[in-house]
């Protein structure tokens, strides 16, 4: 059986910051869905294997969009297609971070992303509105402008991290960093 996947969007994290990271608990974050309904990660995805995504800027949110359609098909789409030569059982959570003077503005940004999301795409789609400083620190991100993605066992421990841009090469990792843990 695949491991289930789950995508929330997170930030930046240097190559070598990313190193360190493995083998680290990822820390408890308290998003929602955009229904508004309470998702806390990493503790609703326990039990399964999970990818987990930031995107902390709007540059880094620009570059997770390329991971979209490459994540959609190759995780939640389950069948093969272009991107996925497996067929995963996939839940993907894409976590929007709202922090510092956009919190006074949250529910018209949340508002924008469900306006600005793709139907098929919006049951992946969280939200954390609240300070991010002390994730950055625990997570080691150093870097604002880039998504990162970590690859969580079924414990809620880091296993692997990349971040920027949709790459085949970045996909593949991920995929092996799954079936390692198989």
């Amino acid at each position: 059986m695949k491991k289930i996947i789950v995508f929330l969007l997170f930030t930046a994290v240097s190559t070598a910051c990313a190193v360190a990271q493995t083998g680290s608990a990822f820390p408890d974050i308290a998003t929602k869905k955009l229904s508004g309904q309470s998702f806390p990660v990493p503790d609703s995805v326990k039990g399964k294997y999970s990818i987990v995504g930031i995107a902390f800027s709007k540059k880094a949110e620009e570059s997770l969009k390329t991971w979209y359609q490459p994540a959609y098909q190759t995780f939640i789409q389950k069948k093969k297609t272009v991107f996925a030569a497996e067929v995963y059982n996939v839940n993907t959570y894409f976590v929007a971070v709202v922090t510092g003077t956009n919190k006074v503005a949250a529910g018209d940004i949340i508002k924008a992303i469900q306006t600005q999301t793709q139907k098929e795409l919006q049951p992946y789609v969280l939200t954390y509105v609240g300070e991010f400083a002390s994730y950055k620190k625990t997570l080691d991100i150093v870097e604002n402008d880039e998504p990162y993605f970590f690859v969580l066992d079924d414990k809620g421990v880091i296993t692997h991290v990349t971040k920027g841009a949709y790459t085949a090469q970045k996909l593949a990792e991920v995929e092996a960093a799954l079936t390692a843990g198989e």
